[in-house]
């Protein structure tokens, strides 16, 4: 009976996953107003009722995936192995900005990550379950952020700043190129990604 109970949640797990994979790329291609639970069905090759078997509808859905997209995006940033607080504020920073070094293709890919993180966040204004994972994500956030500063701080590589104070302003100044990324043609990567390290350097840096 185990061996059962055990195959059918992996069953489960996967068909989850394939369902937030699907809806993902699909608003990476579409963005909000592109995502129907008929559009994930047909991408994942499952009928519709599969997925009201696991979420009540498409905000449900979307919760969960931006859940798992902040989860993720942790990781990538703070758990990655013989990094340093420096290491870790710069990917942190230079992630939501376009790095010369870039591909036209990941440029493209950053903007339209900016696009529906900036429309979901909208949607956050009416909808009470995108507003609490997004309020419980940007805490995740800003306590890596703090713990990081912190550890800087401790090793001597940032200067002796307010590590909450800090982070709250570089969580500001993220939204912010977001927002302007999102919504605007004038954010020029290289130049920004210039000028981060121009302020890293002068506020946060002691040498």
């Amino acid at each position: 009976m185990t061996y059962f109970s055990d195959s059918a949640d992996a069953d489960r797990h996967q068909t989850q996953q394939a369902i937030l994979e699907a809806t993902h790329q699909i608003l990476l291609e579409s963005g909000y107003s592109g995502i129907s639970i008929s559009r994930i069905a047909d991408r994942v090759g499952i009928s519709k009722s599969v997925i009201y078997h696991y979420y009540d509808n498409k905000e449900s859905l979307l919760a969960e995936l931006l859940d798992v997209v902040h989860r993720r995006f942790l990781t990538k940033i703070f758990e990655q192995e013989d990094t340093t607080p420096r290491e870790e504020l710069e990917r942190f920073l230079t992630l939501f900005v376009a790095a010369p070094s870039l591909s036209c293709q990941s440029e493209a890919e950053l903007t339209q990550l900016a696009k529906t993180y900036v429309e979901l966040r909208t949607q956050s204004i009416s909808n009470p379950d995108y507003r609490s994972v997004f309020t419980e994500s940007e805490n995740r956030v800003k306590r890596r952020l703090t713990e990081t500063i912190e550890d800087g701080i401790e090793r001597g590589e940032f200067k002796p700043v307010n590590p909450e104070r800090t982070s709250e302003h570089i969580l500001t100044f993220v939204a912010g190129v977001l927002f302007r990324q999102a919504t605007t043609d004038s954010v020029d990567g290289e130049q920004l990604n210039g000028e981060i390290h121009e302020l890293l350097a002068d506020r946060i840096y002691l040498n």
